[in-house]
């Protein structure tokens, strides 16, 4: 996997919760798009899913994503 792509997995893995893409990009300092091919070839591969559900982050309630053992 890429950098940026392991960037994203250690971050998942490593903090509870979900994130939307908006705050990734802000805490992370990688591009939205970015962020959300990475995100698929994540929720592809078992890594991560996503949901509609609130940020931990933000607060907002949006389509958010987390680690795959959280997600229900």
């Amino acid at each position: 996997m890429d950098p940026p792509g392991r960037v994203i997995e250690s971050f998942l893995r490593t903090h509870g919760g979900y994130f939307c893409v908006d705050c990734l990009t802000r805490v992370l300092d990688i591009p939205g798009g970015q962020i959300s091919m990475i995100l698929r070839r994540l929720q592809q591969s078992g890594s991560c899913r996503a949901q509609i559900g609130t940020c931990s982050h933000c607060g907002r309630r949006m389509p958010v994503v987390g680690r795959a053992e959280e997600a229900s």
